[in-house]
């Protein structure tokens, strides 16, 4: 936001690819320039404490020399040292901890000695096999928080492999056991977030513009993007360059972003601003990994090459107003061995709206053949719209939905109309349909391109109540570096 200035620090010494496993010891002003970034993410945090002492690890901030950024079992309470959130780049076959306050990932020292021996210490920039772990879930002990869970932890590291996570007699944690013993088994605890939700309204009938583009920026080679992902400069020419509807030439109120990376949300954030002349919010959300424990943020391939940095957590992103302070995840009923996919809204109150970006699995051959769990996404999607509704919010909603519109002509495929998303048709408008809800349940096409490079379906929605109707509805001319096309609506809000 226009309102907070955000200094971005050197970053010194970093890993400069997954091969290589160690650095420099860092000053503890050399926090990590995402601290921002990170800031902006509504992931889950958690906090992990020691079975063998009962306290939480902390990051030892105020440490210097060998033991800065050590983390050590010793605390009685959570804050922000003792915050962590939990990532994988193995499809949640290892986690991976970040510090909330250094910004960093846990990293084991296997090559030094002393004092310093296995020791972990929150300073990994990049998910290196030195800040991977094999977890081994178990059930939490009694009397811990709902959602908790207990883990083992062993590294995976090249030549440091089958090295357990454990509590020293002080509580330092290294990664040096054979086995996790008595002191190396901890339990995951999820920490409390979120804020209250302001009042809607009152507000005048109004008009509100709003954009969706599934950005592509993860790791794919169709979309065009250098190295076959963005850098922070690419993709805000990217989205600056689309921001203008092609029909009034208008700059969006609300943006629905899909297949977004956590660390672009600050930088497109300070790029909207500079763009409109006016204050904007960028909020995060990630896409999930499960493997029998907790729900691990998917990470964006790293890159651009040849920096390989580490881009953050993958998922779904939305820009409104600055005036927001509510927004909140929903994590859609997924399928089990695949991607846990997201929801995410954010509140404006002075328009009495609430804005949500969703991406739903995806069928071909990749997460829902039969549109069996999109079906149930899409029901999910209506009530949470709902449930918005019935606290004095208008919804307006949609993004990559990935299933074709509920009329004949809009075939999938071989597997013909899809019925998918007839429930939201039933209770909401669609941009397409402008002011009309009984008009056809179609749209202009939106992904896909066919030989002449134009979409051939539309898988991209933008929904409102029916008190709402929609002036315009608009597809870009070009789908940019993505494989979709941007789509526009105007939706004419009532008073309220």
């Amino acid at each position: 936001m226009r309102r907070f200035i955000y200094v971005f620090l050197a970053l010194c010494g970093l890993i400069a690819g997954l091969g290589v496993q160690s650095m420099t010891p860092a000053f503890a002003t050399d926090v990590s320039g995402d601290a921002g970034p990170i800031a902006k993410s509504a992931g889950q945090k958690w906090a992990l404490k020691s079975l063998a002492n009962g306290k939480y690890v902390s990051v030892e901030m105020n440490d210097t020399g060998a033991n800065e950024w050590r983390m050590r079992a010793r605390s009685s309470t959570v804050g922000s040292w003792e915050r962590f959130t939990l990532h994988t780049n193995h499809f949640a076959k290892t986690i991976s901890l970040r510090s909330e306050a250094t910004g960093y990932f846990a990293t084991a020292e296997f090559t030094d000695a002393g004092e310093r021996e296995g020791m972990l210490r929150a300073r990994g920039a990049n998910l290196g096999s030195w800040q991977q772990y094999e977890p081994s879930w178990s059930a939490p002990p009694a009397g811990a928080p709902a959602g908790s869970y207990g883990v083992t932890l062993k590294s995976v590291a090249d030549g440091y492999a089958d090295r357990y996570w454990a509590a020293g007699d002080d509580g330092t944690l290294r990664a040096t056991a054979a086995s996790p013993g008595t002191w190396g088994r901890f339990v995951l605890e999820p920490v409390p977030g979120g804020a209250t939700l302001p009042p809607a309204g009152p507000t005048a009938a109004h008009s509100l513009n709003v954009m969706t583009w599934n950005v592509c920026a993860d790791h794919n080679a169709n979309c065009g993007w250098s190295a076959d992902r963005p850098g922070y400069a690419e993709f805000n020419e990217q989205i600056r360059a689309r921001l203008a509807d092609p029909v009034a030439h208008e700059m969006p109120d609300v943006i629905f972003f899909q297949e977004f990376c956590e660390k672009y949300a600050k930088h497109v954030e300070e790029m909207l601003e500079q763009a409109t002349q006016r204050g904007w919010d960028v909020r995060f959300a990630p896409i999930h990994n499960r493997l029998n424990g907790p729900l691990l943020q998917k990470q964006c391939a790293m890159g651009p090459a040849p920096d390989n940095v580490d881009r953050g957590s993958f998922g779904v992103a939305i820009a409104v107003p600055d005036e927001n302070t509510f927004y909140e995840r929903y994590d859609f009923t997924s399928p089990p061995d695949k991607e846990q996919r997201t929801a995410l809204c954010a509140a404006i109150p002075s328009r009495a709206v609430m804005a949500c970006t969703a991406h739903l699995s995806a069928g071909r051959g990749y997460d829902d053949n039969t549109g069996e769990w999109r079906t149930k996404q899409a029901k999910e999607l209506r009530n949470l719209a709902a449930k918005w509704e019935a606290k004095g919010y208008r919804p307006v909603f949609g993004g990559d939905l990935n299933v074709v519109p509920p009329v004949p002509e809009a075939t999938e495929g071989e597997g013909g109309p899809s019925t998918v998303l007839m429930p939201v048709y039933d209770r909401y408008l669609e941009c397409s349909q402008l002011g009309d809800p009984d008009a056809p349940r179609s749209g202009a096409p939106t992904s896909n391109a066919n030989s002449q490079g134009k979409p051939m379906h539309k898988i991209d929605y933008i929904f409102a109540p029916k008190t709402a109707r929609f002036t315009r509805c608009a597809v870009s001319a070009t789908s940019g570096k993505s494989d979709h096309w941007t789509l526009y609506g105007t939706v004419a809000l009532p008073a309220a």
